[in-house]
């Protein structure tokens, strides 16, 4: 009796799930993209190996201060390294995980040029 409705009750729930089309393409997954990481840079690294703290400028041009325990005001994403150079931020949410590495540019002795990029064409047109 009891083999009579386990087989009743296993036909009835094969009956309400309806079979996949092997020529339709998969139904969308649920794997959300992070947030774009489009206009941000590192702006700087200060400190030592276990003390790492950097800064970054948000496309708004706000500076936010982050250190290796502190969450990132970037929705779905994480630090995951950071260097005395760079930060290596990772997005796990999705399907397939995604890194990012952001550096600073120049070695760690170049300053900026003092002058604007106008000034500097002006300088390299003879006669003007």
């Amino acid at each position: 009796m009891r083999a009579k409705w386990l087989l009743l009750w296993l036909a009835a729930t094969t009956f309400y799930a309806a079979p996949r089309d092997p020529f339709q393409p998969p139904p969308e997954s649920r794997c959300e993209p992070p947030a774009a990481l489009t206009g941000w840079r590192l702006q700087g690294v200060l400190g030592r190996a276990p003390r790492l703290r950097a800064w970054l400028t948000s496309p708004q041009g706000g500076v936010v201060k982050i250190a290796a325990a502190d969450r990132l005001p970037l929705p779905g994403w994480r630090l995951s390294a950071m260097t005395p150079r760079s930060l290596t931020l990772t997005a796990g949410s999705g399907c397939a995980p995604q890194f990012v590495t952001l550096s600073l540019k120049g070695s760690a002795y170049v300053q900026d040029d003092p002058f604007t990029a106008d000034e500097s064409l002006a300088r390299a047109r003879p006669g003007h």
